[in-house]
């Protein structure tokens, strides 16, 4: 293990500090704005990771990284839950063997930063801005979020905190490259994935509104089952439904047809990058 007290790059972890609140009065507990106060700092800093609150019992939990434990104490100086009364006060090194490694040890960019807070939307290049926004609507059920008819600009989503999809239809007055690039994109793989709960009836779906199935719903090495279709323009994208619990949407059979293999999963069923 690197010694922290060496010159050179700190090795990165995760501290955690937990709080178990025993029968301490509800006006005795830190406001709730000091609590945002520390949250917002070690935010600022690029050192948060998670904050929460602890049930059975209650209390609060907070995940943040540093370089050694003594400096996570540091951290924590101005911590309003720090020597509350009545309170059981613990800050312990995050253990990957026993808690998991899910989370990700490099520090984020300090906010103001620049950095990427959300993914908001992915273009779709479609021919026909009304046919394709019947098609979204009505066959793979997208709710219209924006729509403007001056401009043409149309926003889909699934849902409250999804990213959005948006329908783009070339236009000339773009002029060049602009116009032809969007054109070049039409009928080609949009790289987009999908989860739906339940393959085979969507690939039911599909068929019966007339689209192309690439690739029709099969079981892949990870453990769930992969979709791949066409919109009425040829634009490609994939639709996987993982493994269901008891109880649960009942998978395609189609073992023995040949599978084209997933790049968003491993063997072991661990996410990798598309």
């Amino acid at each position: 293990m690197p010694d922290p007290s060496r010159p050179g790059p700190k090795p990165k972890r995760l501290y955690v500090r937990t709080v178990r609140i025993g029968d301490v009065e509800t006006s005795e507990l830190p406001a709730a704005a000091e609590v945002r106060r520390l949250e917002g700092e070690l935010e600022r800093v690029g050192r948060l990771v998670a904050r929460g609150k602890l049930t059975t019992p209650s209390g609060d939990l907070l995940i943040f990284r540093a370089v050694s434990l003594d400096e996570a104490h540091r951290v924590l100086r101005s911590d309003p839950f720090r020597g509350l009364a009545g309170t059981t006060y613990e800050v312990l090194e995050w253990d990957p063997v026993t808690f998991g490694s899910g989370a990700n040890l490099e520090p984020a960019p300090a906010r103001g930063s620049g950095r990427l807070t959300a993914l908001l939307r992915v273009g779709v290049a479609v021919r026909d801005l009304v046919s394709s926004l019947q098609w979204y609507h009505e066959v793979l059920g997208f709710p219209i979020r924006d729509l403007d008819e001056a401009t043409g600009y149309v926003e889909l989503s699934l849902g409250r905190g999804a990213s959005a999809l948006s329908l783009v239809a070339p236009r000339r007055e773009w002029g060049e490259p602009y116009y032809s690039e969007t054109v070049a994109r039409i009928g080609t793989s949009t790289g987009i994935v999908f989860r739906t709960d339940s393959a085979a009836a969507l690939e039911l779906r599909l068929r019966s509104a007339g689209a192309r199935i690439t690739d029709p719903p099969r079981h892949q090495p990870w453990g769930g089952v992969t979709l791949r279709f066409l919109d009425p323009d040829g634009n490609e994208f994939l639709a996987f439904q993982t493994t269901p619990g008891p109880g649960g949407v009942p998978l395609p059979k189609h073992e023995k047809a040949r599978s084209r293999p997933e790049p968003h999963r491993a063997k072991s069923g661990r996410r990798q990058a598309t």
